[in-house]
């Protein structure tokens, strides 16, 4: 069942963002333009187009990765995430590089830049969808849960055994009475890795652009390495990876969606398994 609640919602103008990659250490300019109704959020990368949605997703390490048989775009969630809360709909973003810049570390540089570039209603409605029946994937000790509401409700579980001390929950309720609340609380959590990560991370080729200007690092039990921005940093960023990849349902929707130990895969699945249940019966609904 859909119901069409508001107006579809694109940038009032174009934006540019420029940075470097916290995985490859590349750098790399995002151009976020304005598109037309039903457009969706696409990604244009040397001359061919990645529709931002679950069917498009190629990789899970650390970060969404998004292709086809030719091309791929990595680090993805954190502007998904600031396009999704913020109800940006349909936006052509072109990318310069192999993956997105990390800026700081969180969404809240994305943030900033829709926001300068300006938020406008179209003319079209938006259609939301209702989950009908509930449905959970699970994967390793991960599990993630989705069952029907009214809105749109995330929680989320950190658990970690080699920091059982960072145990901590988040939720939010998305929507554009909760903007202001996903600005404050979500968007400024910054990235984080464990001490005893970093070194397998960059045997594994990953976070060769990482820095502490990017990225939380954790010394358990209590050791940060620099002052949390918000309460319980680092499950907040969980829950913001959490809205950038289930902005690849490429749809709104409403359901109370509940993540134990979440991670890129475990959300992505979650993603593809909301898009498969909207599309089958709603075929031609979804604009990728």
């Amino acid at each position: 069942m859909t119901v069409n609640s508001r107006s579809q919602h694109t940038l009032a103008s174009a934006i540019s963002v420029r940075g470097t990659g916290i995985h490859t250490g590349a750098s790399a300019t995002v151009h976020l333009r304005p598109a037309p109704t039903n457009f969706g959020r696409i990604f244009w990368i040397k001359g061919q187009t990645v529709p931002a949605t679950a069917e498009y997703v190629v990789e899970t390490q650390r970060c969404t990765t998004l292709g086809n048989a030719q091309i791929r775009i990595s680090t993805v969630e954190h502007l998904l995430s600031a396009l999704f809360a913020l109800e940006v709909d349909n936006v052509l973003i072109e990318v310069e590089g192999p993956e997105l810049p990390i800026l700081d570390g969180s969404a809240w540089p994305w943030v900033e830049a829709i926001m300068e570039a300006g938020i406008i209603s179209q003319e079209e409605p938006v259609p939301i969808f209702y989950l009908q029946e509930p449905l959970s994937v699970a994967m390793g000790k991960s599990v993630a849960e989705c069952t029907p509401a009214p809105v749109l409700h995330l929680c989320v579980k950190f658990v970690s055994e080699d920091w059982p001390e960072g145990t901590a929950s988040a939720e939010l309720q998305l929507g554009s009475q909760s903007i202001a609340l996903y600005k404050d609380r979500i968007a400024p959590a910054r990235t984080f890795a464990l001490r005893k990560e970093v070194e397998a991370l960059l045997a594994a080729g990953l976070a060769r652009g990482g820095t502490l200007e990017n990225a939380l690092l954790i010394d358990p039990p209590h050791c940060f390495s620099s002052p949390l921005r918000v309460e319980y940093e680092w499950v907040a960023h969980k829950l913001l990876d959490l809205i950038g990849d289930l902005a690849l349902v490429g749809a709104c929707f409403n359901a109370h969606v509940e993540v134990y130990r979440p991670g890129h895969t475990i959300n992505t699945k979650l993603a593809q398994a909301i898009y498969r249940t909207i599309q089958a019966p709603h075929k031609g609904d979804i604009t990728a």
